[in-house]
């Protein structure tokens, strides 16, 4: 097996140590330091020679210790533009290609994370596997035009784009076919894919969308108001440009908001990368008529409420998080109570109401309108429970599952032969989808059909409606 590929750019050796070969640290864009600090990705420079591509890339800079960073072999830097590619062989034939845009809030993560290595999917599926690494946090998300003019709005969502064009051009060189592209996205990586969505992104032939939070694009006030506090904060109080711990200092200064936190450099409405909130979009006007497969958790937000004492979890509590959920003009108390009456602790309710609220209603609120249109739409629930106490079947614990890399996180999905069986069953389902294939009954519109994932899974119409029509006005779809 040959381990260089010839990219229009120049070639690249990759790692060929094992059946699967890796190509790390990739650069899909050239470094935005300098002046191009805030401006849109471009494309790298093309060099002459073989280039080395053994090792990944540094990361976004992010909070994380020097010390895990080095526990990992990673280093940390803004000239971070880079991504990973996972093939059989870097060959003439047109495998279908997977591009996984990872989670994080856009604050964290990157595309070397062990959860998420692509060579289990590669192998299984005979496929090509993507990650990258985007700008994150104020980096990648800062609204700033009047500071730093047209251009500099949703760099993150900018850079994801650069690198969707990157593999739609180059990926033929990596033995995969640049016309059967796929993207997945979890959490903040789903909500990306909705906006691109939104914005009749060209660059994608399916998509996959994991527990995303998709009421949470910002509006243009929201994200000026972050920008204000960012810059109160002192990050431009200096006579040059703030350096990366300034940058990540302010950052940290910026209050998160109520439960759910309000996300502050999620995507915003700028009037460019993205012209309107996504779940307007679905709503009133067409989107790229391709195939959708969506989902969450079923109790996403366990994993968040975790780290909160049983006695934070009062009646009173409850009631207020439901009623800054809910918002005025909503009764809160039959919010509550309509959660009670399917858990029977008050930690349970608080979590399911977030839950619902933040990533399954407004997920299936966005694929119904697009099924609603004649598009193809598969749902799903993942109802596989975490084998740790009270965490129940929580954010992140899709990851391992598909990725096949139980082992890197063992607490989210566990690491036995019925969780290994329920992997593989996840990976071949998804693996349908991106071959062109029907992995299970289509979701054409309310009380449509769900596929439910769990040690028995199988098929259920009108999910969950009751609670889920609760927020049916509460976005700005419907709003």
């Amino acid at each position: 097996m040959t381990a260089v590929a010839h990219t229009s750019y120049g070639a690249l050796r990759g790692d060929a140590s094992g059946d699967i070969l890796v190509f790390r640290g990739v650069p899909y864009a050239a470094a935005p330091t300098g002046e191009r600090r805030w401006r849109p990705s471009q494309p790298p420079a093309s060099w002459a020679g073989v280039r080395e591509a053994i090792a990944f890339g540094p990361i976004a800079p992010q909070d994380i210790s020097p010390e895990r960073l080095a526990k990992r072999g990673l280093t940390m830097s803004e000239d971070c533009l880079t991504l990973n590619i996972w093939t059989p062989a870097a060959d003439d034939n047109r495998r279908p290609v997977l591009v996984f845009l990872h989670g994080g809030g856009q604050t964290q993560g990157h595309g070397a994370a062990p959860l998420i290595d692509g060579s289990r999917l590669a192998r299984r599926g005979d496929v090509v596997m993507v990650t990258m690494n985007f700008r994150l946090g104020a980096l990648g998300s800062l609204h700033s035009p009047d500071w730093h003019g047209r251009g500099s709005t949703n760099l993150t969502l900018r850079d994801q784009k650069q690198a969707l064009q990157w593999v739609r051009e180059q990926i033929g060189a990596f033995g995969g076919d640049p016309a059967a592209i796929t993207v997945v996205g979890q959490s903040s990586g789903a909500i990306a894919i909705s906006a691109f969505l939104a914005e009749g992104c060209a660059l994608f032939d399916r998509a996959i969308l994991q527990s995303g939070g998709l009421e949470r694009v910002r509006s243009t006030a929201a994200a000026s108001a972050v920008a204000e506090q960012f810059i109160a904060a002192g990050a431009f109080g200096f006579s040059e440009e703030p350096g990366v711990e300034e940058i990540l200092a302010a950052q940290r200064s910026i209050d998160p908001g109520f439960v759910p936190p309000q996300g502050p450099f999620h995507p915003c409405i700028d009037g460019d990368v993205v012209g309107e909130h996504p779940l307007v979009v679905a709503r009133t006007h067409e989107m790229p008529a391709i195939p959708v497969l969506a989902g969450t958790t079923r109790d996403e937000w366990r994993i968040f409420d975790a780290a909160l004492d049983d006695d934070v979890f009062t009646e009173r509590y409850v009631r207020e998080r439901a009623q800054a959920l809910a918002g005025d003009g909503h009764d809160a108390d039959a919010v509550v109570a309509a959660y009670r009456a399917d858990h029977t602790t008050l930690r349970d309710v608080a979590s399911a109401i977030v839950t619902d609220y933040h990533f399954t209603a407004p997920t299936e609120q966005f694929v119904r309108a697009h099924a609603e249109r004649g598009n193809t739409v598969f749902r799903y629930e993942l109802q596989w429970t975490s084998p740790r106490p009270g965490l129940g079947a929580c954010h992140d614990s899709c990851l391992p599952l598909v990725f096949g890399t139980l082992h890197a996180a063992p607490a989210l999905a566990g690491d036995d032969e019925a969780a290994r069986r329920t992997s593989d069953a996840v990976q071949d389902l998804w693996l349908e989808f991106v071959r062109g294939g029907e992995p299970w009954d289509r979701y054409e519109g309310r009380d449509g059909s769900t596929m439910l994932i769990g040690p028995e899974s199988g098929i259920a119409r009108g999910h969950r409606a009751e609670q889920l029509a609760l927020w049916e006005k509460r976005y700005p779809a419907y709003g």
